[in-house]
């Protein structure tokens, strides 16, 4: 059996294959997201660290909520149809928001 192909260089440097690595990073976090929610059939939209905050109306004023990290919009093949998904790092618990309506989940009308 033939050696595998050396890595392709450019100056001496490796060039990695930075679309395979995005493919495979898109298949790890979509297998992820679907042992937590088997309904989850594709992620459509991702970044890489949230933070969550509450607007208080009362004191006009945004506090910090217990929840931060990667986003995903995922669509599911149940209904919900879309939801927003936060794999938390601050703890163990992930925090789900349901996107039933695009405008009353960003701007909570």
């Amino acid at each position: 059996m033939p050696p595998p192909p050396p890595p392709q260089a450019n100056g001496g440097k490796v060039t990695p294959n930075l679309a395979m690595d995005a493919e495979a990073t898109r298949m790890l976090n979509l297998t992820v997201l679907q042992r937590l929610d088997p309904a989850v059939e594709d992620i459509l939209i991702t970044a890489a660290h949230v933070t969550l905050y509450d607007f208080n109306i009362d004191l006009n004023q945004w506090s910090r909520k217990d929840v931060e990290g990667s986003l995903f919009v995922v669509k599911r093949n149940s209904q919900p149809r879309f939801q927003f998904i936060v794999m938390n790092r601050r703890n163990t618990g992930k925090h789900i928001a349901i996107c039933t309506d695009f405008l009353a989940c960003c701007f909570g009308r």
